[in-house]
């Protein structure tokens, strides 16, 4: 009953980045096919899943399904010390789990996952999405952040909006359909979320592009990947109903 796995600092990293913007521990469920985490936020407003193949570690040994919960934070101060070209090994035996780093170790008490909200992942079947750049999407998002709390995301056949009004202000990012990577909208749809949720998480992407499915008031989905395109993730936020 015990777990070594050996992986890249900047992968574990960028995971520990991501979850961050929501939590601050988190179960990180080892299967024998691969790692899978899911968080909500306290408020359960947002989620995160994310999934990574056992192919996708420099060395993956898991014999049972082994469940580790994390203080995020501990682990992220004590990959500071790492350079993005290393390797990190994570060993679980009983409640310890050891972190070798070149020749740095760390042995931590790993939390009680029992103790660790999992959300459950809603089936959420919307067919409007869009392929759009993750930088031209943040860049949307920060200037939206400038002058509301809100942000509200709008598609229509022709083209992909976000916008934010203030009292007095408006900004707006509008991409007709060509210039998008993907493009299949059937018919027009928009709802209002806290821009601070996406703006927090989108900053941490490293990926190209994003996959964003938008439904009338209803959670928009973000598909996008991680660890150099290896991983998998998804980001669910509830939307803010008018009145």
């Amino acid at each position: 009953m015990g777990m070594n796995i050996k992986m890249d600092v900047k992968d574990l990293k960028e995971i520990i980045d991501i979850l961050l913007t929501m939590v601050s521990e988190a179960k990180f469920e080892f299967t024998k096919t691969g790692l899978q985490i899911k968080v909500v936020d306290p408020a359960h407003v947002a989620m995160i899943t994310l999934k990574m193949k056992k192919e996708d570690f420099r060395e993956y040994d898991v014999t049972d399904d082994t469940e580790v919960g994390l203080d995020l934070e501990k682990l992220k101060d004590f990959l500071k010390a790492a350079k993005s070209s290393d390797i990190v090994e994570l060993i679980k035996e009983d409640s310890k789990l050891t972190i070798n780093l070149n020749y740095l170790t760390r042995t931590m008490l790993t939390i009680d996952p029992s103790s660790i909200t999992i959300p459950k992942v809603p089936q959420i079947n919307l067919s409007n999405y869009v392929l759009i750049s993750t930088e031209e999407f943040l860049d949307g998002l920060k200037v939206a952040e400038s002058i509301s709390d809100n942000v509200t995301l709008h598609v229509t056949t022709d083209e992909f909006m976000l916008y934010s009004t203030g009292e007095e202000d408006q900004t707006k990012l509008s991409i007709p359909k060509e210039n998008l990577k993907e493009f299949n909208v059937t018919s027009e749809a928009k709802s209002i979320y806290p821009v601070d949720y996406l703006l927090r998480f989108v900053k941490t992407l490293s990926c190209d592009y994003i996959k964003i499915y938008v439904g009338t008031d209803y959670p928009v989905k973000i598909e996008f990947t991680f660890a150099n395109n290896k991983g998998e993730g998804m980001f669910l936020l509830a939307p803010r109903i008018e009145g």
